[in-house]
């Protein structure tokens, strides 16, 4: 089936970041200004053959005007966009071998599915006798196979959003482009479809970029993420990277949750920094963003922070506060401790039969030196 997904001249090699690929999409030095607003500044960019990447940022940051360059939908007002090293500055869209899924998914509703994901091979002159076989073997790929007769009125949300993205896959694109494909379904929905189109992928190796504002979408399906702010690129690397060493406060605070404060390093022995955060002294790793004394910003995941009775847990770091808040969530609650006038978000998993700890409690917190990070200074956005 899925032999006859794929070229006829050569089979697409599997992915693995190890082994050096030639680039499907490579963007140099791009700027875009509109209405004297820079959009995009000084964009570098590569994906390799059968990457699926991710570009990951708040309304405004650039992400959607570079899919859209990428598209060929708008022109770079300088720099140079490059498709299987070939510029593609003003080539056309329709020569551009794309795939496409929109947030709208945009399926005609008087076709069938069948005729949906057929279309784009009729209007690319695949021989007729070749149509149904494609056509057959990307539904199955999507588990369609029984809906092939249906109308797209007569699907939920889940399947129309897998015939847009069988219609988009059909054609044997050089790149996927996935345009918040899922921002329409309800949150159970996402869930599924964030693990069906990683399983498509991983598959079909089908070089993939995918813009959204959704974390969780890009840690589960990417395997790289570019994290955007002010139309630059401020952070690019793997989902496990991203969220460990995310370098900068605000690429910290945007891929999952973190506690930042400002701290003064004290002093450095061997592989340990001492740290000082107000009247709390914090054990820290050594880092070339900490060598030497002077200011820091530094973060610790709500995740690595241990809550017990105050005298009850130990660590590099003990440090001792008050409840404030408390926020359940049923499979996990998170607290709000002040701590010398610092607060410090705290996730908890209570066990069955656990005894919520609540407002004004006295407690302690403990966490690892491993588990604090070092930042680097913020940029302007």
């Amino acid at each position: 089936m899925i032999a006859a997904l794929r070229r006829h001249e050569a089979p697409m090699a599997s992915f693995a970041f190890e082994s050096p690929r030639k680039p499907i999409l490579k963007i140099e030095g791009v700027n875009k200004t509109f209405q004297n607003q820079h959009v995009l500044q000084d964009l570098n960019l590569e994906i390799a053959e059968g990457e699926f990447l991710t570009l990951l940022g708040p309304s405004g940051c650039g992400k959607t005007t570079t899919l859209n360059m990428v598209a060929g939908f708008l022109q770079p007002d300088s720099g140079n966009l490059f498709l299987r090293g070939l510029s593609a500055n003003t080539l056309p869209p329709q020569k551009r071998r794309l795939g496409m899924v929109f947030q709208s998914w945009a399926l005609f509703p008087h076709m069938s599915v069948f005729d949906n994901v057929a279309y784009g091979l009729r209007m690319r002159g695949f021989p007729g006798s070749e149509i149904p076989t494609r056509v057959t073997a990307m539904l199955e790929m999507v588990r369609l196979s029984s809906a092939r007769d249906k109308f797209p009125s007569q699907l939920s949300g889940g399947m129309q959003q897998r015939v847009a993205l069988a219609r988009a896959l059909v054609t044997e694109p050089d790149l996927l482009l996935l345009d918040e494909p899922l921002s329409n379904l309800d949150a159970a929905l996402r869930k599924d479809m964030q693990v069906e189109i990683k399983r498509i992928h991983e598959r079909l190796k089908v070089t993939t970029l995918l813009v959204t504002h959704s974390q969780e979408e890009a840690l589960v399906m990417s395997d790289r993420i570019a994290v955007m702010r002010g139309g630059r690129i401020e952070r690019i690397a793997s989902p496990h990277a991203i969220y460990t060493d995310p370098h900068t406060a605000f690429v910290c605070t945007f891929v999952g949750d973190a506690n930042v404060f400002d701290a003064t390093i004290e002093s450095i022995s061997g592989s340990t920094a001492v740290l000082r955060v107000g009247s709390q002294r914090i054990l820290a790793p050594r880092a070339p963003r900490a060598d030497g004394r002077g200011s820091v910003q530094i973060a610790i995941r709500p995740e690595n922070v241990a809550i017990s009775r105050v005298g009850n847990v130990k660590g590099d770091n003990v440090l001792e506060g008050t409840v404030e808040d408390t926020i359940f969530k049923g499979n996990n609650i998170t607290y709000e401790v002040d701590v010398a006038g610092h607060k410090l978000h705290v996730l908890d998993l209570p066990k069955v039969g656990q005894d919520l700890y609540r407002r004004k409690d006295h407690v302690s917190l403990a966490f690892s030196r491993e588990s604090v990070i070092i930042l680097d200074g913020e940029r302007s956005a």
